[in-house]
């Protein structure tokens, strides 16, 4: 036989002929029982004879049709447990994360230590990557991405919108003397530091036009990392995520000599399979997660409201 019976059929015939009533098997259905009837005869069309005896309230099995019943029990036995792989994880004690880089190294590896002393039973995965992972696999249960959102058969959860500000080391600071416009002269002469990425590409436009046709272009990247280290470096001024830098502020390592910022065009979000979320590792680092973001909110309105930021979005 070339071609399988069709499916729907074939429960059909199981829950029948367990039940021994087309009645029953209706109920259990939800389906009418002309609709149990004709999908037996389809079943009986397509193996060329009767698979049950119709008496007057019971149906019974015909000696053909008791051969049969054990090998589809089986068949829908081992879908069912099939079907249950995708909702188990098979990896309770293994949690793996891809995320951004950027986010990866400045704030998620620092603060991972924390996680693990609260949940020492999991041992944790970070890889990095731009590129959203399809889980096909299990090679990975949670993803942090840096997004405008919408990601086809994935659920989402924002876990933190961000802030971009001119940030430099202060000791490109130190001759600044005078100010003009708002903007001191020499500030107008700091040479800028570009982060090319697409999603910031109204960002570095702005922040090009902040300061002016006098300020030279010193560097270029499509980096978050690159773009502070080279700040950190003292090698110019540039437009710089808030959730990242927010510690290196707080310790004067980074200033932020214009009270201006702009809403960032992007959002970090948790993604995954939606059962995913239901596993009780994810749970926790989810839980963790956005307690610990909370932190950086509150830091945020804090800051903005004692230096009087503008938003210039």
């Amino acid at each position: 036989m070339e071609r399988l019976p069709p499916l729907n059929a074939l429960r059909v015939f199981q829950i029948a002929a367990e039940q021994e009533s087309f009645k029953h098997a209706s109920e259990k259905l939800h389906v009418t029982q002309a609709a149990i009837s004709q999908q037996i005869k389809l079943l009986e069309k397509f193996f060329g004879e009767k698979l049950f005896v119709r008496l007057n309230r019971e149906v019974k099995l015909t000696p053909s049709a008791e051969r049969l019943l054990p090998y589809v029990q089986k068949a829908f036995l081992l879908l069912e447990e099939g079907s249950k792989s995708f909702e188990q994880d098979p990896f309770p004690h293994q949690l793996k994360i891809t995320s951004v880089p950027s986010f990866a190294a400045r704030w998620l590896i620092p603060r991972l230590g924390d996680f693990q002393a609260l949940h020492p039973d999991l041992t944790s995965f970070v890889s990095t990557s731009c590129d959203l992972h399809d889980f096909s696999d299990d090679s990975q249960d949670i993803a942090i991405r840096f997004s405008s959102g919408g990601f086809p058969g994935l659920e989402e959860e924002v876990i933190c919108k961000d802030y971009i500000m001119p940030l430099c080391h202060p000791m490109l600071l130190d001759k600044v003397t005078s100010m003009r416009s708002g903007l001191a002269t020499e500030l107008q002469e700091l040479p800028l530091l570009i982060d090319e990425s697409p999603e910031l590409a109204s960002v570095s436009q702005a922040f090009k036009e902040l300061f002016g046709p006098k300020s030279s272009i010193a560097l270029q990247v499509v980096d978050a990392n690159l773009l502070m280290d080279a700040a950190l470096n003292g090698q110019g001024i540039a437009p710089i995520r808030y959730s990242l830098a927010f510690e290196l502020i707080q310790r004067g390592q980074l200033v932020c000599p214009l009270n201006v910022y702009w809403d960032s065009p992007y959002t970090y979000f948790l993604v995954a399979p939606e059962q995913h979320f239901s596993r009780p590792k994810v749970a926790a680092f989810t839980h963790w997660l956005k307690g610990q973001i909370a932190i950086i909110e509150e830091q945020w309105s804090e800051f903005s409201s004692q230096t009087k930021l503008r938003n210039i979005s």
